[in-house]
């Protein structure tokens, strides 16, 4: 005769293993990308697959800084489901220098923290802020990964604290890299 303690023990460890099992797989691969491939790839038919290859120019009108437009261009990438939180230069939400961003510069508004961007990427939030661009200048803690960013907001931490925690899309803009001449 089983056990129906031991049973039912059993029973919650199977679910608390697989409810973690879920919450891992939500913090290790938190992106999902999508693409539209009806304009990413060209098209290909029977009368096309014999001759030359064509290729499809991206824009690409390189401004000062290095840095392509991000309101007059097709993002690079696309995040469905990016998670976004906000923080303030408080000492207990940054390092020993609250008002100097990772990458050296004074925090502003339209900063945002992201790991696995380069400095100079552009972000949008369409969802939350319009067309509002931000740029990468700053980073988070290293347990957070890729999809995740942190929003700089010139407020009390009270204030950031009530932006939450939203899951949208975010739209990505790479900086262009320039490359010297000789």
């Amino acid at each position: 005769m089983v056990n129906t303690k031991s049973a039912t023990i059993t029973l919650q460890i199977a679910i608390n293993l697989a409810v973690l099992g879920a919450v891992i797989s939500q913090i290790a691969l938190p992106l999902v990308v999508k693409a539209n491939v009806s304009t990413e790839m060209p098209k290909i038919s029977p009368d096309t697959v014999f001759q030359k290859p064509t290729f499809i120019k991206l824009p690409s009108a390189p401004t000062k800084l290095g840095l392509r437009p991000a309101d007059r261009e097709v993002p690079d990438r696309v995040i469905t489901k990016a998670v976004i939180t906000a923080y303030t230069s408080t000492p207990d939400q940054t390092d020993d220098s609250p008002f100097i961003a990772a990458s050296g510069k004074r925090v502003h508004d339209g900063m945002i923290a992201a790991n696995g961007l380069p400095f100079g990427t552009r972000v949008k939030i369409p969802a939350v802020y319009g067309e509002k661009i931000f740029v990468v200048e700053d980073r988070m803690n290293r347990r957070y990964g890729y999809g995740r960013f942190d929003v700089w907001l010139d407020t009390t931490r009270a204030e950031a604290r009530k932006f939450g925690v939203k899951r949208v899309e975010v739209e990505i803009f790479y900086p262009e890299k320039m490359v010297a001449k000789k």
